[in-house]
C-alpha cells in the first residue's frame, strides 16, 4: 500500500508540475482601438506558465511590424497599412514543449486623426511646431484633451504635420477644432492651410501650392472684414510666381472660391477659451467645401474651373498631392508683448471621399 501511495503522489506531483508548466497567452493588448495610416501601435502579450526560454512570433493580415523590434519578444510594434479596414494581429508564444496563440483586431479608420490625448504628441510621431512653447494637456475625455502653443517671439508660430503616411490625393477632407485662450494679439489672424507638393516635372507651369482660410477671431465682424479664403498657385522660376484667389481672375490665375475673397463671417469670431470646428474638403469632382461647426458655409467650383483649364492647357498636368497640414497664429508684436496662445483639440483627415463636417 505504501508503494502504491507513493506512486500516486509522484504521479500527482508530475501532473501538477506539468500543469504549472503550461504556456498560455491570456491577453493580447494594444495601445488604442482605432488607428490611422502608418500609425505605429504597441501590442503586447500577457502570458502565464513557464516563461523560461519562451519565444514569441507575430503575424498580421495587413500592415507590417517595425523592423527595429525583434519578433522574439512579448511586445511588438505594428505599423498600420494605408487602407481602411479591420486586420488581425496574432502572437504565438512557445517553448520546446508547448505553444499558445492569441489574436486581436486592429481597426484602421482613416488617413489620420489626433485627439491629443497622449502626452507624447511631439515625440517623433509626425507633429512639429515653430516659434512656440508647447504645453500638452492629455485627458481621457477627447473633448478636454488638447495642446496649447504659446508664441515665444516675433517670428510667426505654427503647428504642422507632414502628410506622408500615404499619398494624399484628391478627394480629401480635413477637419480641425481649435481656438485661443488667455491672450490673442489684436486684429491678427489664424490660418488653417493645406500645402501641396511642387511637381518635379514641368517647372514652368502653375500648380496649387496652398488651400487657405485666414481669419481674425477677435475683430467685430459686424463692422470689419474678418476672413480671407482661397487658394494660392505658384509658378517656379517666375517673377510673378505666386497668385492668390482674386475676384475677376483671368485663368490660369486662381479664381475666388465663392463670390468674395474676403468678407465678414460672424461664425469665425472666437472668444477667449472657445473653439471652432472648421473643415476644408475637395471632393472627387474638384468642388471645394467648407464647414464651420458642422454647418456648410459654401461649396465652390473655383478650384474645379482652374484645374479644368490647366489640364486642357498644359499637357500632362499633374493631379495635386497634399504635403502638409498647418495652423498658424500671430507672433509677438515685440519682445515685451505677451504671446498669443493657440489651442488645438483635434485634427481629422479622410481620403475616401467622405466630407468631414
Amino acid at each position: 500500500m505504501r508503494k502504491i501511495y507513493s506512486a500516486v503522489l509522484a504521479f500527482s506531483f508530475l501532473a501538477f508540475s506539468c500543469k504549472k508548466e503550461k504556456v498560455e497567452i491570456e491577453t493580447l493588448s494594444k495601445a488604442g482601438e482605432e488607428f490611422y495610416y502608418g500609425e505605429k501601435v504597441p501590442v503586447w502579450a500577457g502570458t502565464t506558465g513557464n516563461l523560461r526560454d519562451l519565444k514569441y512570433s507575430w503575424t498580421t493580415t495587413g500592415g507590417t511590424f517595425d523592423g527595429s523590434r525583434t519578433q522574439d519578444l512579448y511586445e511588438n510594434l505594428w505599423v498600420a497599412p494605408a487602407k481602411t479596414g479591420e486586420y488581425t494581429v496574432t502572437a504565438t508564444a512557445k517553448d520546446d514543449k508547448a505553444s499558445s496563440s492569441r489574436s486581436t483586431t486592429m481597426k484602421v479608420t482613416r488617413y489620420f486623426f489626433d485627439d491629443f490625448q497622449s502626452s507624447f504628441t511631439f515625440d517623433g510621431n509626425g507633429w512639429a511646431q515653430s516659434n512656440a512653447d508647447v504645453k500638452e494637456e492629455p485627458d481621457n475625455d477627447i473633448d478636454k484633451a488638447h495642446v496649447e502653443l504659446l508664441a515665444n517671439g516675433t517670428s510667426g508660430p505654427n503647428i504642422r504635420r507632414t502628410l506622408n503616411l500615404a499619398p494624399l490625393k484628391i478627394p480629401f477632407s480635413v477637419k480641425a477644432k481649435f481656438g485661443w485662450k488667455t491672450f490673442f494679439r489684436a486684429s491678427q489672424s489664424m490660418t488653417m492651410s493645406v500645402y501641396f507638393v511642387q511637381p518635379a516635372t514641368n517647372p514652368t507651369i502653375p500648380y496649387m501650392r496652398e488651400l487657405r482660410l485666414q481669419f481674425q477671431p477677435t475683430v467685430n465682424p459686424a463692422t470689419t472684414d474678418n476672413f480671407t479664403v482661397g487658394f494660392e498657385t505658384f509658378v517656379p522660376n517666375s517673377s510673378t510666381s505666386s497668385k492668390f484667389s482674386a475676384v475677376g481672375a483671368v485663368l490660369p490665375a486662381p479664381p475666388p472660391l465663392f463670390t468674395v475673397v474676403r468678407g465678414r463671417k460672424p461664425e469665425l469670431a472666437i472668444a477667449n477659451g472657445a473653439e471652432r470646428t472648421i473643415s476644408m474638403s475637395i471632393d472627387a469632382a474638384n468642388v471645394v467645401h467648407v464647414y464651420i461647426d458642422g454647418v456648410l458655409w459654401f461649396q465652390s467650383n473655383g478650384y474645379k474651373d482652374w484645374v479644368t483649364y490647366c489640364k486642357a492647357t498644359y499637357p500632362g498636368f499633374p493631379d495635386p498631392l497634399a504635403k502638409e497640414f498647418r495652423i498658424a497664429f500671430p507672433a509677438k508684436a515685440n519682445t515685451n508683448e505677451a504671446g498669443s496662445v493657440l489651442t488645438v483639440n483635434s485634427v481629422y483627415i479622410n481620403d475616401d471621399g467622405t466630407i468631414l463636417k
